[in-house]
């Protein structure tokens, strides 16, 4: 098993930048021909700990007030009525698409076409929810984790606001559901490197 070892989190740790850095665990892959459908990942894996702040676009009715007291982006059925062009920019600019349940299927209409391509997910809700602040505390820890065209994953696992036993923790929750996919599909672990955004990376294997 591949570890993350404080000593490497340390290391990256003392490239310090003005700005609030993000580790990213990388997986090189072998043997899977990502020409064939089933060898291809795209899954959303929820870790232990908050990766970072996320943009979220809520889109309710009944749930209006509530979502409003987020500070998120609030839209209802009637604000869908747009061109493709904010159709496309809405679809760059937010990570997740809350969705009221009952109106999932007017949205996915709508939507659909312009967040399907970006790998953005619509996540409904009931009605009746009660606390929104948990739906975003529950996306800040929710990764994409993507194998579609080339034969390597990069993702997020935490900023350098982390500390270092949830960074581990994150780490190994997002390395064994890669590691476990590639081999179900017959594919094999390459190399695993940790790094900062703005250094060279570890070599973990």
């Amino acid at each position: 098993m591949v570890k993350l070892k404080i000593e490497d989190i340390k290391k990256l740790r003392e490239n310090k930048r003005n700005f609030n850095q993000m580790f990213d665990l990388v997986v090189n892959i072998s043997g899977l021909d990502l020409k064939k459908p089933e060898n291809r990942i795209r899954e959303k894996v929820k870790l232990a700990h908050k990766v970072r702040d996320r943009k979220i676009c809520f889109i309710v009715e009944s749930l209006i007030t509530k979502a409003n007291e987020t500070k998120q982006k609030v839209l209802k059925i009637s604000d869908l009525d747009f061109k493709k062009s904010e159709g496309k920019k809405l679809a760059k600019e937010y990570d997740f698409f809350v969705v009221e349940a009952p109106l999932m299927p007017k949205v996915a209409k709508v939507l659909g076409k312009y967040i399907g391509p970006r790998n953005k997910l619509m996540i409904p809700i009931p009605p009746t929810a009660k606390n929104l602040s948990l739906v975003i505390q529950d996306l800040e820890r929710t990764i994409s984790v993507n194998l579609v065209k080339q034969p390597l994953i990069q993702i997020p696992i935490g900023t350098e606001k982390l500390k270092d036993e949830d960074l581990i923790e994150n780490f190994n929750i997002a390395y064994n559901h890669i590691a476990e996919n590639i081999e179900n599909k017959g594919g094999n672990i390459k190399s695993v490197y940790i790094k900062l955004t703005m250094c060279e990376p570890i070599k973990l294997l």
